[in-house]
């Protein structure tokens, strides 16, 4: 009987270790795929030109995310007109060129085009979008999921669409969401990255590169 009680307790001890989550610090950097993406991380917010092409996978530090408009990183965000991010009230990448983001024509063509964007996240503070209406027909903002730095994903939203208020411009979505849980771990992810992104990613952009100093 003691030894039937002994062997219960050790496949239990066993259960709980499998069940237990994985700790963040043993999970690996995921690989994100090669694509433009929009760059936060300096220090001020980010604007919709502060776009970075990386050739080559990648490989984001712990609190690094990136904002797309799909289960993919590389899906483009579908905003009309502009789109704020916050995480509280600090502002992250503001974009107010008052166009639609599919908008690539000529003089009207937006500055920000939907590239998925890459955060630097407190976990344990609620991320906040915002959706502003500049000119009258319909207020759009497409679907966003959120990528974790391991190649976890989470879905925000589902988006808005509504005709456009009478009196513009006008805040049409605002919502917070929570970093601390709901995040989705695929099944496989590649963490073969060729490119390490720095702490913050927004030095790789020209007006963000650390000066030498001078002589």
């Amino acid at each position: 009987m003691l030894r039937l009680l002994a062997a219960g307790a050790v496949l239990l001890a066993a259960g709980a270790l499998v069940a237990a989550p994985v700790p963040g610090e043993t999970r690996k950097p995921a690989a994100f795929p090669a694509g433009s993406y929009v760059l936060t991380g300096a220090g001020e917010p980010a604007r919709g030109d502060d776009v970075f092409e990386f050739t080559r996978t990648f490989r984001l530090k712990p609190g690094r995310y990136v904002l797309s408009g799909g289960p993919k990183p590389t899906d483009p965000i579908l905003v009309d007109d502009d789109l704020e991010v916050y995480q509280e009230k600090a502002a992250l990448f503001v974009d107010d060129d008052h166009v639609r983001s599919t908008e690539t024509r000529g003089k009207r063509a937006a500055k920000y085009q939907g590239r998925p964007i890459v955060l630097v996240l407190d976990p344990t503070k609620q991320l906040r979008i915002v959706a502003i209406d500049y000119y009258e027909s319909e207020a759009i903002l497409g679907a966003l999921w959120l990528h974790r730095w391991d190649g976890a994903m989470k879905k925000l939203t589902d988006g808005k669409t509504a005709a456009s208020a009478p009196v513009l411009p006008g805040t049409f979505f605002d919502e917070s969401f929570a970093l601390a849980d709901g995040f989705e771990l695929p099944e496989k992810v590649p963490t073969d990255a060729a490119v390490d992104v720095p702490e913050k990613p927004a030095t790789l952009l020209p007006r963000f590169k650390p000066h030498a100093p001078q002589p």
